[in-house]
């Protein structure tokens, strides 16, 4: 194969990225294919002798590689891991890579993985608790033990602010607002409401840092393993996400020293894990004494700003690149 990349498959689970049709233009601009796959059932992930998919559909020998990023809602899949695992089985034994090699995927769906370890690793996260799948207990006592008024609640996977729940004492009682705005029916019953979340896996617990109703969100997206742009996202007026989809805005942002050092930082404790990874976005709020503290990162399925950031370009060189080599943390 005469470049790195000839024919790219981008493996998608019925809605694509908006910037995944510009990104093909950049791409055949510097002659390579790119076709958008759907990701096989489970049972088509194992594949045939003859290596056909679908009825001879989709033939993986044909790609040079493949990449996930465009899986959006994977979370609403609780196949999908198994269903990628299968299928980094068969292309390995095709000889065809995954742009994000099997372990980044794995670690990057669930933050109960990844980000602990930063944590561990002295990485200031905004405080979190982590309540295991199945969890019962009393939701107000967790955040009297934590110190907390105000909490973020939200499953350890999940995406675009999905079952995200701001929670706040109020005297005696709790008052839980969902990302939208709404109130959810069974609130009045805070504790089973908290118990009916964590039936369907670990839910994680955030104290609520009011920076981010006045400063947003800072996003550093790596492209490569180099820092690409930097964007920030703001809520809306009244409001509490800083996401588009709940009126929140997004702007490049010019980042600071400080801030491209602390990105840089997070960036280089990922990349002791896994190599260098064809991208990444760094999430930050800052504390109540200005310091960023890491939100999440954002490693397989993410929107990375490309359009703000005229990073287009630099996407298709990192996407084509030398795929990554794991790495023992």
């Amino acid at each position: 194969m005469g470049h790195p990349a000839g024919l790219i498959a981008l493996l998608h689970l019925g809605r694509i990225h908006d910037e995944t049709p510009a990104l093909q233009t950049f791409l055949a601009a510097r002659g390579i294919a790119s076709e958008l796959v759907p990701l096989p059932s489970l049972v088509d992930c194992g594949g045939t002798d003859d290596g056909a998919r679908d009825g001879g559909a989709i033939r993986w020998e044909r790609f040079d590689r493949v990449s996930v990023r465009d899986c959006r809602d994977s979370h609403r899949h609780p196949d999908f891991l198994a269903r990628i695992r299968a299928l980094a089985a068969h292309l390995e034994s095709l000889g065809v890579p995954l742009a994000n090699p099997l372990p980044v995927i794995v670690a990057g769906h669930a933050k109960s993985d990844y980000l602990p370890q930063l944590e561990r690793e002295g990485v200031a996260l905004i405080p979190s608790r982590w309540l295991p799948r199945g969890w019962g207990g009393s939701l107000a006592g967790l955040l009297e033990e934590s110190g907390w008024s105000e909490a973020v609640l939200k499953p350890a996977i999940g995406a675009r602010s999905w079952h995200t729940y701001r929670v706040r004492r109020d005297g005696l009682r709790l008052a839980i607002t969902a990302a939208d705005g709404t109130t959810p029916a069974a609130a009045v019953d805070a504790d089973g409401w908290l118990a009916r979340l964590a039936q369907d896996g670990e839910v994680c617990v955030q104290q609520f840092l009011p920076a981010i109703c006045r400063a947003g969100e800072f996003s550093a997206v790596f492209l490569g393993g180099r820092f690409s742009h930097a964007v920030e996202k703001t809520v809306a007026a009244g409001g509490w996400i800083a996401h588009e989809g709940f009126g929140g805005r997004n702007r490049l942002w010019e980042a600071s020293g400080e801030e491209r050092r602390w990105a840089g930082a997070v960036e280089g404790r990922l990349r002791r894990r896994f190599g260098v990874l064809p991208y990444a976005r760094i999430d930050a709020i800052r504390g109540a004494g200005g310091e960023l503290l890491l939100l999440e990162c954002e490693l397989v399925i993410p929107r990375l700003f490309l359009s703000e950031g005229e990073a287009f370009g630099r996407y298709a060189d990192a996407l084509v690149g030398p795929t990554s080599t794991r790495m023992a943390w």
